[in-house]
């Protein structure tokens, strides 16, 4: 049975998420949720289109010297990525228990991730890996924040595997306290609540800082935490800070 109001785990792959290691990550919280797992590769179209100019030019990774870049070639090595990450996605879940599937479109990454997530999927975003471009992780980020859908955003390193859910609160009838005892009852963890001036881990102002010094000490598996609540903004912030995975419900 899954997680009420939800349906599918949506892993976005254009950031360095992959790797075997993400992969066992997503199917693992798809387990947890009970949801589906899809795993989505957009190849970016304006590199495709890039790739045609007679001026683009790459390192050969054999001679370390330039060379034209061509498209046929960048779309054999795209269709080549998404193959490996079928069937590393295969493996993890397999390994978990979970369906899972991967989807491959083209067109501009950040709103083709937008115009396919629905509000009952939970998108999961992992950080850009060292040398991966930074704009356009900036530009998935600033999509996910504005899309319907809900977002898991992942920490660097992998997310842990056992420690209670907490929930980031504005006051107690702040809806992510439901939802984080959902979750925390699936995995079989404890819930703690944190909200200003009460719950479990008292919380003496709403910035990254202020969550990571009452939430830190507990270990957290999961920070749960609504979009327009007091810290919803601080998501991907605060998993970079804490290195645990923040969802973030719509």
């Amino acid at each position: 049975m899954s997680i009420p109001g939800f349906r599918r785990l949506v892993l976005e792959l254009s950031q360095g998420a992959a790797d075997p290691a993400t992969m066992r990550d997503a199917a693992g919280f798809a387990r947890v949720l009970g949801l589906d797992l899809l795993a989505l590769f957009v190849e970016d179209e304006a590199l495709l289109h890039a790739s045609a100019l007679p001026f683009s030019r790459e390192i050969d990774p054999v001679t370390h010297r330039w060379r034209r870049l061509r498209p046929d070639r960048l779309e054999n090595e795209l269709r080549a990525v998404a193959a490996l990450a079928r069937r590393h996605l295969a493996t993890a879940a397999r390994d978990a228990g979970v369906s899972g599937s991967l989807e491959v479109h083209r067109g501009d990454p950040a709103p083709r991730v937008a115009e396919i997530c629905v509000e009952t999927d939970i998108v999961m975003l992992a950080p850009p890996r060292l040398g991966e471009a930074m704009h356009g992780s900036r530009r998935m980020r600033d999509t996910a924040r504005d899309s319907a859908a809900s977002v898991l955003w992942l920490p660097p390193g992998g997310a842990p595997t056992q420690g209670p859910v907490v929930a980031v609160a504005a006051d107690g009838g702040d809806a992510c306290v439901a939802m984080a005892r959902q979750i925390a009852d699936r995995a079989e963890e404890q819930l703690l609540v944190a909200m200003p001036g009460g719950g479990d881990l008292p919380l003496a102002g709403t910035t990254a800082a202020d969550i990571a010094n009452a939430v830190g000490h507990a270990g957290p598996r999961l920070i749960a935490m609504s979009r327009g609540g007091p810290c919803g903004a601080l998501g991907p912030d605060i998993a970079a800070l804490l290195r645990v995975p923040v969802l973030v419900l719509e």
